[in-house]
């Protein structure tokens, strides 16, 4: 099959006074151009730039390109609308974005706002804080409607307003779901993983995986056992987990690109249930016990249907996403999903992880995906030509005996320097909490009822030498101590109190009567952790930001909390945290639902009406209390914590929302956007 041209994108990346970076997916090797004009009004003023294209192949129809522009002489002009064009060249036949109809307004697949001719932007003002898009957790088949939506109404309405137009895009987290793949994108993914890729990884598999279980591969509802015992990954949804590059890159392009969509319909990829029961493509856990396999067939047949309706709905958003994409300088950190779920939640996970072939193979490949679909455009200086050469050449390499492929993939296991600081105003630090982490070996206590057990625990989600990495970034970027400091954690510093303390208090101890408690409710935030914590509170303590705002998602409920800390020393530092979760991935329903939803009824107003007062000890103990005299006097911190409520008197929403963090007059103004009326916070938390 002849993949369509533009297979993703394009998508503006990293942007600066002194260059910026558009990304692209084609299927064919082209040289490329790009033109930049300054907007004024109706007039398009060509800029005198330079042009400079980095191209990576990744498979026999996936060519990823990143172009960089740069201004010939002075900057770029801030605070000015700047629009642009891509150009394709291929002998003397010479292309635009015009000649794929992204152009032409009335064409579906268009990324233009309004009257304008071209993509554009603005860059801020270094006086002018950034107005940002924040987000994560987006699953093809999550429940809801896709609040990207929402964010391209948002950006088409004020797309000539500066002041009030977004002009940064964070996600957060959880892009992808390499672990929980719907039934009927299984079978589009191994053809379009075909089509891009090719079939070089057919040996990989062979040797990776038995032969009589080889022909779970290309079966929906067949990898679970796979993933399970010979990848030993911890995910309860793995019956489709991807496993090849070629399968992370199929997976990305069906979440941004129309193209691939039009391409798909056209060629009959979506098939029906009874299709993939009659040729054969449907694997069944109980086939030779007739009773249990009829149960098993009706419980799928349900399950594919109702997964079906939610792609169908979900396709609706593409195009509004990819324009979203193409108009607002975009940043990108993972989370676990991305690659796989539980990604390094424990020291024991990890390890048995990188010990199965099959597992670090995994890994590796979700790895390779999220550098050059998300990674790459972030700081694009930080990836050197030696990381290119590596990952080109575990990509390319036949076998897994081969040097290339083993160099290549210890690389990848052994890369912790995806953090990265966004040129925004003020800069944001992106934090790697996943593959910077550090574990305690000592056991720890737990108690439920008269059972006592020790258990592992939870881990540091930086390690100091990841602080050391971060903090040398930081410095780097050229921010300076003394002003507002953004920080992306992917899971929240200030999660919801009120659900977070139930699910420790009366779930996690669980874990003493067998149950996988810590890998099904992710106890692996900072506050389940004291000395973690501490460290992260004495690490900005020691950049000395005269504010901080944190920018989380990862929980699947939006909040937003101030936390006023002094640590020992008589320094007092104010943090606000902003948490949007899910975009779109509902996650609140059914009978877990109501329970939480119930939690955050019974407990709003009490948390509305108070402070909650935290403390540390010199053992890292973290305590809770309402009332402040309760605070020890020898603590290494204490801090005041007040929750915000939105207009709609709720102070968590577990709806799909991206949020909205305006600045008037410098002051943050939260917003969460969602498909239906947004809401915004009651009051200015400055």
């Amino acid at each position: 099959m002849k993949l369509p041209f533009i297979l993703s994108g394009p998508i503006l990346r990293r942007v600066e006074p002194t260059s910026l970076y558009i990304w692209i997916a084609l299927s064919r090797q082209i040289k490329m151009d790009a033109q930049l004009f300054q907007i004024n009004q109706d007039t398009y003023i060509p800029l005198d730039i330079n042009t400079e294209t980095k191209t990576f192949k990744a498979g026999e129809q996936l060519y990823i390109y990143l172009i960089k522009i740069s201004p010939r002489r002075t900057p770029f002009p801030s605070c000015t609308l700047l629009g642009y064009n891509l150009f394709f060249k291929k002998d003397a036949m010479v292309r635009d974005l015009g000649n794929y109809g992204l152009l032409t307004k009335e064409h579906s697949r268009s990324i233009v706002y309004g009257n304008l001719k071209y993509p554009a932007f603005y860059i801020d003002h270094e006086s002018l804080p950034t107005n940002l898009l924040y987000g994560s957790c987006r699953k093809p088949h999550g429940v809801g409607e896709d609040a990207l939506i929402s964010a391209d109404f948002l950006v088409e309405e004020k797309h000539l307003d500066h002041s009030q137009r977004p002009n940064g895009l964070f996600f957060m987290g959880d892009q992808i779901y390499a672990d929980d793949v719907a039934d009927p994108l299984f079978p589009i993914l191994s053809v379009l993983s075909s089509e891009l890729v090719g079939h070089r990884d057919d040996s990989k598999l062979s040797d990776l995986i038995p032969h009589v279980l080889h022909s779970r591969l290309s079966k929906v509802n067949a990898r679970q056992f796979l993933i399970e015992h010979l990848s030993n990954f911890s995910t309860g949804k793995g019956d489709n987990h991807l496993i090849t590059f070629g399968e992370y890159a199929a997976m990305y392009l069906i979440s941004w690109s129309p193209e691939i969509w039009e391409f798909i319909q056209e060629n009959d990829l979506i098939q029906s249930f009874r299709q993939i029961i009659d040729n054969k493509k449907l694997y069944l856990k109980f086939e030779g016990e007739p009773k249990k396999r009829e149960k098993e067939l009706s419980r799928l047949e349900a399950r594919y249907e109702e997964q079906m309706e939610q792609i169908r709905e979900f396709i609706v958003s593409i195009s509004a996403t990819r324009r979203l994409m193409a108009n607002i300088p975009t940043y990108m950190i993972f989370d676990d999903h991305d690659v796989t779920d539980d990604w390094n939640i424990s020291e024991k996970w990890t390890a048995t992880a990188r010990n199965s072939p099959l597992g670090k193979y995994i890994i590796g490949n979700g790895l390779a995906a999220y550098w050059l679909f998300q990674g790459w455009g972030n700081d694009p200086k930080s990836f050197d030509t030696t990381f290119r050469n590596k990952i080109e050449k575990y990509l390319g390499s036949g076998n897994m005996e081969s040097q290339d492929y083993k160099v290549g993939l210890d690389f990848l296991w052994d890369y912790h320097s995806w953090h990265f600081i966004a040129p925004t105003v003020p800069k944001t630090v992106f934090l790697d909490t996943r593959t910077q982490r550090g574990f305690d070996p000592r056991p720890r206590a737990v108690k439920l009822g008269s059972l006592m057990e020790e258990t592992t625990r939870t881990p540091l989600l930086i390690s100091e030498k990841g602080w050391q990495s971060t903090t040398e970034k930081l410095l780097i970027s050229g921010w300076n101590k003394r002003t507002p400091l953004n920080i992306v954690s992917p899971t929240p510093v200030y999660g919801m109190g009120l659900i977070e303390s139930f699910l420790h208090k009366y779930v996690y101890p669980f874990k003493v009567l067998g149950f996988p408690v810590q890998t099904s409710f992710d106890f692996d935030g900072w506050k389940y952790n004291g000395k973690g914590f501490h460290s992260f509170l004495s690490q900005v303590s020691s950049w000395n930001p005269s504010c901080v705002i944190l920018l989380s998602g990862d929980v699947h409920f939006s909040s937003s909390v101030k936390s006023e800390v002094k640590l020992n020393d008589g320094k007092i530092h104010s943090f606000y945290q902003f948490t949007s979760s899910p975009v779109h991935n509902e996650s609140f329903t059914g009978i877990w639902g109501i329970l939480m939803k119930s939690v955050l009824w019974l407990n709003a107003q009490k948390r509305k009406e108070q402070s909650l007062y935290r403390s540390c000890s010199e053992t890292y103990s973290m305590s809770l209390t309402k009332d402040k005299t309760e605070i020890p006097k020898q603590n290494l911190w204490e801090e005041t914590i007040n929750y915000y409520s939105f207009q709609d008197g709720s102070i968590a929403e577990t709806k799909n929302s991206i949020g909205y963090l305006h600045f008037d007059k410098a002051l943050p103004e939260n917003t969460l956007l969602m498909v239906a009326e947004p809401i915004s916070n009651d009051e200015n938390l400055l």
